[in-house]
């Protein structure tokens, strides 16, 4: 029985993994490629009750078993993907290939941005605790993303990609972990899979106004530099609808949108679910 079909895309490979138990005893099979590339999304199913770790952090399941992983972008090691029920085990190892990350160098950012003043550090440093906590969240337990996919939320040219080694004002600073999309002020920004709002924010230091919706599984979109939020927090959200409006606040030279896709806490690239079409059956 076909669980889940994907199509091998340009710029990396997203992949899937369906485990299942088998009684007595029980085994694993694979319906995907040995190896994934960094900042991809791993698809995954097991045949419930079970439980999923990797590197011995546990998977939140749907009733129906499936579960997503997220390869960070420095991950430089294989992942050992872990199956248990009771007292049997099995195992998997994906091997994970190097990606070859872009540079992209901005010049004329305000100082202040570049090389914060202690007080704007410590500002940084609470905005972004808000963040993570929010990522750490207990995700929504279904796929919410699986019926449509993923689609662009905003029209305008890509002006960043996720993983590009950052040059600011001439000083290397940390990768990007989105996507930047240049459009105009006020342009609605629309919500690019179904999803709970799951955190609201105004006025953040770097981010300025900002916006997160759990999409599912610990799949969570951030969007970041909004001129204006049109959710709150716990709103159920369908794919295409208005969230809000492209802005310049925060850190940022003009208007734009910046996109981020997360599994839990790991910023995985979001581009790359554009192109993926998913087949999960529904909780």
């Amino acid at each position: 029985m076909k669980l889940f079909s994907y199509r091998k895309i340009r710029i990396g490979l997203i992949s899937a993994i369906y485990l299942m138990i088998v009684s007595p005893c029980w085994a694993i099979q694979f319906v995907l490629p040995d190896s994934a590339y960094q900042g991809d999304t791993i698809v995954g199913k097991v045949l419930p009750p079970a439980t999923v770790t990797v590197g011995g952090k546990p998977f939140t399941l749907s009733s129906n078993g499936y579960f997503i992983i997220g390869v960070p972008r420095n991950q430089k090691t294989d992942l050992l993907v872990i199956a248990r029920a009771g007292d049997k085990k099995r195992s998997k190892t994906i091997r994970i290939l190097a990606y070859p990350w872009k540079i992209q160098r901005i010049d004329g950012l305000p100082k202040k941005y570049v090389t914060p003043q202690p007080k704007a550090l410590k500002r940084i440093k609470e905005d972004t605790e808000k963040i993570h906590a929010a990522r750490q969240t207990k995700p929504h337990p279904v796929p919410l993303f699986a019926k449509n996919g993923f689609i662009k939320p905003v029209k305008g040219q890509i002006t960043g990609i996720f993983g590009s080694q950052r040059i600011l004002n001439g000083r290397p600073r940390s990768p990007h972990w989105g996507v930047d999309y240049a459009a105009p002020m006020r342009e609605s920004v629309h919500s690019p899979a179904d999803g709970i709002v799951s955190f609201v924010a105004k006025d953040m230091y770097l981010m300025g106004n900002t916006l997160m919706i759990d999409h599912g599984l610990g799949v969570q979109s951030v969007f970041i530099h909004l001129d204006s939020i049109e959710v709150k927090k716990g709103d159920a959200i369908k794919q295409g609808s208005k969230i809000g409006h492209v802005g310049r606040t925060g850190r940022a030279t003009g208007p734009h949108l910046h996109w981020g896709v997360s599994v839990g806490i790991i910023p995985v690239d979001p581009a790359r679910l554009l192109k993926k079409s998913f087949i999960i059956p529904s909780d």
